[in-house]
């Protein structure tokens, strides 16, 4: 892992999820590049000055010049605490500019913080955490930054990873990524299936569980399970019972009628739990 990229609003999601990009960019040794994305204010000239084309058009500056100082500030504080960053500030819509600034520096890793949807705009921000998970050209980290109720935040470490999986795919390419990241950071990796009634159990765990052993070598894999009415449900009332610092899913392409109807477990998850979920693509999308 090389490059990381770690979008930022500057909001209450941020100073959590330092936490873990500082982390993974030291125990990699990699190149952060910290993105913001500013969305113009369409300036009110309805209100204009002598010589002055408006007031809305002045706090429209205003704002964008506050947003390139606290992007310069920021990576400032990162590059005193011996981290090798990169700034990138561009214009236009939040998810489209991470995506493609992702393949403009070849990101390995993509770490986000995700607010509570609680509000309106949490949702919206939310919703842009979530839409850069499932679409980016690389694995994404969602780190939630307001835990739900009766829960708190986990201090940002890497030793207790679960790797949830149906055992329905072939995951051998993943599986690999999964078990480089748990021997970077010197720990394991626990599979955990939830047996859910709404869920296809076609195939034979067996096969699937022994590509994973000879995946992960000679130390014996973690397996459990567990039975639920859903998955969602089934991972939620899990990570409520055990401690766990992060997950690791998988998303897969899904049809359009598919997204609309029913959102992927993989969605409902980063939009509930307060645990970190890191976020595999079954195909390379870059």
């Amino acid at each position: 892992m090389q490059n990381i990229l770690f979008p930022t609003d500057f909001t209450n999601a941020t100073e959590p999820t330092l936490s873990w990009v500082r982390l993974f960019t030291r125990q990699y040794n990699a190149k952060l590049t910290v993105l913001h994305v500013y969305q113009p204010v369409v300036p009110d000239t309805t209100l204009p000055t002598i010589g002055d084309p408006g007031i809305g058009a002045a706090a429209s500056d205003e704002l964008l010049q506050i947003s390139q100082d606290n992007l310069s500030s920021l990576v400032q504080q990162l590059q005193a605490d011996g981290l090798n960053v990169d700034a990138e500030w561009r214009v236009g819509a939040v998810e489209d500019e991470i995506i493609q600034v992702a393949r403009d520096v070849n990101a390995d890793l993509i770490i986000t913080g995700r607010s509570d949807v609680t509000t309106f705009f949490d949702r919206l921000v939310g919703s842009a955490a979530t839409d850069v998970a499932l679409q980016a050209p690389c694995p994404v980290l969602v780190v939630p930054t307001m835990a739900h109720e009766n829960e708190v935040l986990r201090p940002a470490k890497v030793k207790t990873v679960v790797y949830t999986t149906q055992l329905e795919f072939e995951e051998t390419r993943i599986l690999k990524q999964v078990v480089e990241l748990v021997k970077a950071f010197n720990t394991t990796v626990r599979v955990l299936k939830i047996k859910a009634d709404n869920q296809p159990d076609v195939y034979d765990d067996t096969y699937n569980l022994a590509q994973f052993q000879r995946i992960f070598g000679s130390e014996q894999l973690q397996i459990e399970t567990a039975e639920a009415r859903g998955v969602t449900d089934g991972l939620l009332d899990y990570l409520a019972h055990h401690e766990v610092d992060m997950l690791i899913m998988t998303t897969r392409e899904r049809g359009f009628l598919d997204g609309l109807l029913q959102p992927s477990i993989t969605e409902r998850m980063l939009n509930r739990t307060s645990v970190p979920v890191l976020v595999y693509h079954d195909e390379a999308k870059r």
